[in-house]
């Protein structure tokens, strides 16, 4: 992910000149492990080549750069008037209650002029229980870790 793993603006970027309205920042848990977080990386990255970096983010909960307070940071400097987090955990009990609600509590007096909203986490979405429904009745658009 370009400039240590968040939004960095650039004049050159093809966004550079348009003004950023609404960020999704997506929030992991985070690892030390590099492969871990190469795979990851990776999936946004192509995500980005699709959506624009203007418009998605990736921060850590810990154990890894970019924070989320690094990204809010970097968005807010260049005008986003609205940051959606997107915890990427199951369920808001655990580490969305006892970490992500406090790191936002922290950001959001950071920034206290930006409009930062918290959506439910990935396993409490309806698009999340879609795609478990969907793979459980059907498995020809499945990939499996050990398909080449």
């Amino acid at each position: 992910m370009e400039h240590g793993g968040y939004f960095a603006y650039h004049p050159t970027h093809e966004y550079a000149h348009r003004q950023i309205r609404r960020m999704l920042i997506a929030v992991a848990h985070g690892s030390r492990n590099p492969e871990w977080r190469t795979s990851v990386e990776r999936q946004f990255e192509s995500l980005q080549g699709e959506l624009g970096a203007d418009r998605l983010q990736l921060a850590y909960m810990d154990l890894a750069p970019p924070t989320l307070m690094d990204v809010v940071e970097a968005t807010v400097q260049h005008g986003v008037t609205r940051i959606r987090v997107f915890p990427l955990f199951l369920a808001v009990e655990g580490h969305v209650t006892n970490d992500i609600f406090p790191l936002l509590d922290e950001v959001r007096r950071a920034f206290p002029t930006a409009d930062i909203q918290m959506l439910s986490p990935l396993g409490q979405q309806p698009m999340f229980r879609d795609m478990l429904r969907s793979l459980a009745n059907d498995d020809s658009n499945v990939t499996g870790i050990d398909d080449d």
